[in-house]
């Protein structure tokens, strides 16, 4: 039986606008290799849409598009999809990724142990964007380098990767992108590095760093 992933895609602001285009390659990706494919996009991307998928379907890896913080991971509007103390316990026995500030901290610490993994960043997850590309986001270069290694990350997991390879081909993406932030001889380039290099840092992999899909 094929295996479920459940992707939740906001779209209501600048942030959530870039990852809701960049992971729209990550559905194709999921869809390709045979997997049961999930999305919660826009307006569905909220608590109690999200909460019925993951009941009803028991999602094997879920992918977290959005803001968050240390205790919440949020959907459409900020609408807290996830919130420790509340519903945290949804996340158990399963491969998540929160592409979302903070999250890796408090909640993703909770909820990580030997049987199930949490990826996420300790600190705010950046995103470098060019202004002149925000009306056609597929354009936009800076915004490449920032989350390009993240979609590499999922897609190393839809490969059959463990969390803890996806992790390190990530940061490795990361490190490619920050030297050549360091030879771009743009105006503006070398302003990325420091948060492109807090990403690198705050990436982490909790609990079954050996889970695989």
């Amino acid at each position: 039986m094929s295996k479920t992933v459940f992707f939740t895609r906001p779209n209501y602001d600048d942030v959530t606008a870039y990852l809701y285009h960049f992971s729209k390659e990550l559905l194709n990706e999921s869809r390709s290799r045979g997997f049961k494919t999930l999305s919660k996009e826009g307006q569905n991307a909220t608590k109690t849409v999200v909460e019925g998928v993951i009941k009803k379907n028991n999602p094997d890896f879920i992918m977290f598009n959005g803001h968050g913080n240390e205790e919440v991971i949020c959907g459409q509007n900020d609408d807290p999809l996830i919130q420790y103390g509340e519903n945290h316990e949804l996340l158990r026995k399963r491969i998540t990724y929160a592409l979302a500030c903070n999250c890796a901290q408090k909640l993703g610490r909770t909820v990580a142990d030997q049987n199930t993994t949490f990826i996420g960043y300790s600190e705010s997850f950046a995103v470098g964007m060019d202004i002149n590309c925000q009306a056609s986001i597929h354009r936009d270069k800076r915004a490449k380098m920032f989350l390009e290694p993240s979609n590499l990350l999922v897609k190393s997991i839809l490969k059959g990767n463990s969390a803890s390879e996806a992790v390190s081909k990530a940061k490795e993406a990361m490190k490619k992108n920050i030297s050549l932030l360091r030879t771009d001889t743009s105006p503006d380039a070398k302003d990325y590095i420091p948060f492109l290099f807090n990403n690198w840092v705050c990436l982490e992999v909790l609990g079954q760093t050996q889970a695989k899909l």
